[in-house]
This record gives C-alpha cells, sequence and structure tokens, in this order.
C-alpha cells in the first residue's frame, strides 16, 4: 500500500478530453468552432494541451489512430 508508483508511465497511454464551452475559447478557436457552442480540449497525460476536437466521435478516432484511450475530465 505504500509503495512507490510511477504514474508517468500509466499517464503515456492516456488523453483527457475537457468540455469546453467556444465562448471561453480565444477568438481565432471560436471562429473556426462556427456555431459550436462546446467543443472538447485535449490534453496529454502530462496534461498539456495537444488539440480541440468538434466531438467525441472524432476524438474516439484521434484516439484510436494514436493508440490511447480516452479519459473525460468535468
Amino acid at each position: 500500500m505504500n509503495t512507490k508508483f510511477d504514474l508517468t508511465e500509466m499517464s503515456a497511454n492516456i488523453v483527457y478530453l475537457k468540455p469546453m464551452n467556444t465562448e471561453d475559447l480565444p477568438e481565432a478557436v471560436r471562429e473556426q468552432a462556427g456555431d459550436m457552442e462546446q467543443i472538447f480540449a485535449v490534453h496529454n497525460g502530462k496534461g498539456a494541451q495537444v488539440a480541440y476536437v468538434a466531438d467525441l466521435r472524432f476524438a474516439g478516432q484521434l484516439a484510436a489512430e494514436n493508440n490511447v484511450r480516452i479519459v473525460t475530465l468535468h
């Protein structure tokens, strides 16, 4: 129970999705989002944002292509 474990190895194959209201995003991103009210920010296991995606289906395709699992943040 007190064994040290390096969580960075675990997070190497995980991406996190964070729902984002488009009104809270930079103007350039809002322009690309068009009339969408919400998109998802994709973060790597270290927490760095690596992409925006329009919906969960596209996020799933992106994850599958890159051999990572999705975890949704809320």
